[in-house]
């Protein structure tokens, strides 16, 4: 009987290491986790890191370790991006002498000579505008990568204490002394006084920026139009803005967004079209709405007049696309694209500075949450920008939402801090509605682009597009 009872035992022991086996746990690992590699902590999602610091076991040394080698890499990949760039030159180079020869063969072209130029044309257009996506990526898109890695190595570090103040400061009754803490005052509060004063502030930048060519056409699809607007009337009923909001659908495919003083809210059909979830669409909208809540652009601008500062962005953009040769390549830049502006506009009419970005997250996240969606849709829609493969189409959304460190804890902290909310919205149906709406309107838009009349007719390709520098 007792040799019964010890082989019953053993065939148990051995049954349920198998079962445990099979469901992919090992008896001996089974309470301790593997350890985190921060090869793979660099490349999660925020909200994943936020979950898994406390129980991270990682040194200082060793993330200061792994920022040199992210230094390396980045370095490495600059470098192969300034190479590509070389080749892209070199064989515009290439097709602009070809094209110097043709005009040296006679006085007018014939049929052959006149499908040779139209090919070199297409050629040298479709080089000069890689040759720009690439310029964009090396200076702007990898800085950002990297810089997005590395925060999130220092969250890692500094979360868990981050965590641990803010469960105490919820402990002893204190949340309401942060900063803007009184969120159940939000409507009747006051953040940015004088808000009305504003508002010819952004009319007249509205109106110098439409006269230089700058603004991107607007969207006139009434389906469009009016899902965006339902979103943002919803989070400036729920916010602390005091004038009407005013919302506008740019037809970009830049993934962007901005703000001007007044109300004046921007929003490209690019970014609709990269937002997974309406939560998403909302943060953003929330978080430019902050700025102009809080008055960011119109305290900055003190010193500076609308003219002065189109004048500069002109400028700026006319060096980004002509590499300093101003003329009419400048205008299709500008016309089909909005690369570029945000280097002189983030600085004075959008407000963005590191102190002001920080309260704008911190009173969108507040906007959001009150307007009831999950607050960390922008949180979402950042890391997913900053992650972004071929950073090309995100690099300007980071030119006017700068990525740093203390803005992701800030915000993160601010969630951490709001009163529990049940039934928060992620998405609804009529937002992935208007997505598909919103393929048909982009095709049509593209169209129109092509009949549109310009400054001189472009040539013909083979994708039937017209290429722009």
């Amino acid at each position: 009987m007792l040799r019964m009872r010890r082989a019953y035992r053993k065939i148990t022991a051995v049954f349920l290491i198998f079962a445990l086996t099979w469901v992919g746990v090992t008896p001996a690992l089974a309470q301790t986790p593997a350890p985190l590699k921060l090869e793979e902590a660099v490349n999660k999602r925020y909200l994943e890191l936020l979950a898994l610091s406390p129980g991270v076991n990682v040194s200082a040394k060793e993330i200061e370790e792994f920022k040199r080698r992210l230094e390396r890499e980045e370095e490495a990949e600059k470098r192969r991006l300034e190479q590509e760039e070389k080749n892209l030159k070199a064989q515009v180079e290439q097709s602009r002498k070809r094209l110097a020869d043709l005009n040296k063969r006679a006085s007018r072209d014939d049929e052959e000579a006149t499908v040779e130029r139209r090919n070199l044309h297409c050629s040298i257009l479709k080089l000069e505008r890689e040759l720009n996506q690439k310029q964009t990526e090396r200076r702007q898109g990898v800085p950002v990568a990297f810089d997005n890695k590395r925060a999130k190595l220092d969250l890692l570090l500094q979360w868990p204490a981050r965590k641990k103040e803010i469960e105490q400061t919820l402990a002893a009754g204190r949340a309401r002394s942060r900063r803007f803490g009184d969120v159940e005052d939000i409507g009747v509060r006051v953040i940015g006084e004088g808000q009305e004063k504003d508002i010819k502030v952004g009319e007249d930048a509205i109106r110098e920026m439409k006269m230089y060519g700058l603004m991107p056409p607007e969207v006139e699809d009434k389906e469009l139009r009016a899902c965006v607007q339902r979103v943002t009337d919803n989070i400036a009923a729920n916010s602390d803005l005091k004038v009407p909001a005013k919302v506008t659908i740019l037809d970009s495919e830049e993934i962007n967004a901005f703000a001007l003083p007044g109300g004046f809210i921007f929003i490209n059909t690019g970014l609709i079209e990269k937002a997974e979830n309406e939560s998403e669409l909302a943060g953003v909208i929330a978080h430019e709405m902050a700025h102009v809540t809080a008055r960011h652009g119109a305290r900055l601008m003190k010193r500076a007049t609308i003219a002065s500062i189109i004048y500069q962005a002109a400028q700026l953009a006319a060096v980004i696309f002509t590499g300093g040769a101003v003329g009419i390549g400048t205008y299709y830049a500008l016309q089909y694209g909005f690369f570029g502006l945000g280097m002189v506009l983030n600085l004075t009419l959008l407000g963005v500075s590191r102190e002001y970005e920080e309260e704008a997250d911190q009173l969108g996240v507040q906007y959001a949450w009150k307007a009831g969606y999950d607050p960390k849709g922008f949180i979402t829609f950042f890391d997913k920008m900053a992650s972004e493969k071929g950073y090309v189409r995100s690099a300007s959304f980071f030119r006017t939402h700068p990525p740093f460190l203390e803005r992701i804890v800030s915000a993160f902290s601010e969630i951490e801090s709001l009163p529990e909310k049940k039934n928060l919205v992620t998405d609804t149906p009529e937002f992935q509605q208007i997505k598909q709406h919103l393929k048909k309107v982009q095709k049509e838009l593209e169209t129109d682009k092509q009949k549109r009349p310009g400054l001189r007719r472009m040539p013909e390709c083979e994708d039937g597009k017209a290429p722009t520098t």
